[in-house]
């Protein structure tokens, strides 16, 4: 595995127990903003609309899914196991 650390991850959705949603942000060569999505594992206790800075094991999978038009799509899931939280203007790094 890989060790990640994203400097400002955003909580979208909370997976109750277990972890959350979040997003990276950034901006692609042609001035497109985009997000990124990664599965944060941890108990630690967050709200959405938080920014966190997250570190931790990085996992990657490929899933398949049917689309709303009945179509079969592929997607890679992030993951981001044994996480260490922090708020993210104090992080370290």
């Amino acid at each position: 595995m890989a060790k990640v650390i994203i400097e400002a991850a955003t909580v979208e959705r909370l997976i109750p127990g277990y972890g959350f949603a979040a997003t990276e942000s950034y901006t692609t060569k042609d001035g497109e903003v985009r997000k990124t999505w990664f599965t944060v594992w941890t108990k630690d206790q967050v709200a959405v609309g938080d920014i966190m800075a997250v570190e931790g094991e990085l996992s990657v999978k490929v899933s398949e899914y049917t689309d709303k038009q009945g179509q079969s799509k592929t997607k890679a899931e992030a993951n981001i196991n044994n996480a260490k939280l922090m708020q993210s203007n104090d992080a370290p790094f």
